[in-house]
């Protein structure tokens, strides 16, 4: 009898479990297919799934983007510049102690040229002062001559408004220059670039990573080009405290009007495979088919996809690899198919 009983105990458990395989299997056909329509894989999820799963869609507007190309350069030392800036300030304070001698020796002169008129003084006196004068009036010219030879040595190294920074009175940019706040660099464009014209600033990084560059300012063109690949060569410079004198950079620089229209997505937003990148599209309140990105450009707070979505298409921003994994989970074939 106790036999019979064990029988019948795991006949019923043997079917209850059996139901509930049944459910679960019904419960996920039900949540999520994917069908092929007119040759596009179709993912359909419930939006209960959707919400307890995290995924997220959003709309973006058209933008547009200016275009960049990249040159590279470096952070300058400041020693060769505070060399000059040594010998100009010698040479001025010379300058000024010759101009206050020769302003002395011309107001003597002037005096004794009055008091020979009147016969006070001798014709030898006097000639004597014009003398002196003279010698001081050509120590004098001599100091003006090596001060604008300092001068424009530097402009021919460094740029008119560099020199301007380094030997004008009270130049902020020089001073944060001087103080390790700020940083100059000189960057070379490609020999068949054209003349930058009316840019304000570019973006530079150190170890080539575009979406941590930052900016750094325009200061002017440099007078020389690089010797080695006979391109342009401009002075700007950093805030920022990571950039050290002899660093290599790598700089975006803006092309000139020319302009790309496309949508900047957040990275979330793409996903890759296979050296390929998708983004998937909701269609609907729980259809999802996903879109093939050619050449997205990274940018930094996102990507970039010109021509390749549309204003108003809802993209999916969270869940990209969830709808990946269903998509390529629905072509491996059941083990039960032959």
């Amino acid at each position: 009898m106790n036999r019979y009983l064990v029988i019948l105990l795991l006949c019923f458990l043997s079917f209850f479990s059996l139901g509930i395989s049944a459910d679960d299997d019904d419960d996920g056909d039900a949540s999520e297919t994917v069908q092929i329509i007119d040759g596009q894989v179709v993912i359909q999820l419930e939006e209960e799934i959707q919400q307890l799963s995290g995924l997220e869609t959003q709309a973006f507007k058209s933008t547009e983007l200016q275009t960049e190309f990249i040159a590279y350069g470096s952070a300058v030392s400041l020693d060769p510049l505070i060399s000059i800036l040594n010998q100009y300030l010698s040479l001025s304070a010379k300058q000024a102690a010759a101009k206050a001698r020769l302003a002395l020796t011309e107001k003597g002169m002037t005096r004794l040229r009055n008091l020979h008129k009147n016969a006070v003084v001798s014709i030898q006196k006097l000639q004597r002062q014009q003398s002196k004068w003279q010698s001081d009036k050509a120590l004098y010219d001599e100091m003006v001559y090596k001060s604008k030879l300092i001068v424009n040595s530097s402009q021919l190294q460094w740029g008119e408004k560099i020199t301007q920074w380094a030997t004008g009175r009270h130049s902020e940019e020089f001073e944060k220059l001087l103080s390790g706040k700020s940083t100059l660099l000189t960057i070379t464009t490609p020999a068949a670039s054209p003349r930058l014209q009316n840019i304000e600033s570019i973006y530079i990084s150190p170890t080539g990573n575009r979406e941590k560059a930052f900016k750094a300012s325009f200061v002017s063109v440099l007078p020389s080009i690089d010797t080695f690949s006979q391109g342009l060569q401009y002075s700007f410079f950093s805030d920022n405290p990571k950039i050290k004198p002899g660093m290599n950079v790598t700089a975006w620089i803006p092309e000139q009007e020319n302009t790309i229209k496309g949508l900047i997505i957040p990275k979330s937003a793409l996903t890759w495979h296979l050296g390929q990148s998708f983004v998937f599209i909701k269609i609907d309140d729980e259809h999802f088919v996903h879109r093939t990105i050619e050449n997205p450009i990274s940018v930094p707070n996102g990507y970039f996809i010109s021509e390749q979505l549309a204003d108003g298409e809802e993209i999916v921003v969270k869940g990209t690899q969830m709808l990946l994994s269903h998509e390529f989970r629905s072509q491996i074939p059941d083990e039960d198919d032959d």
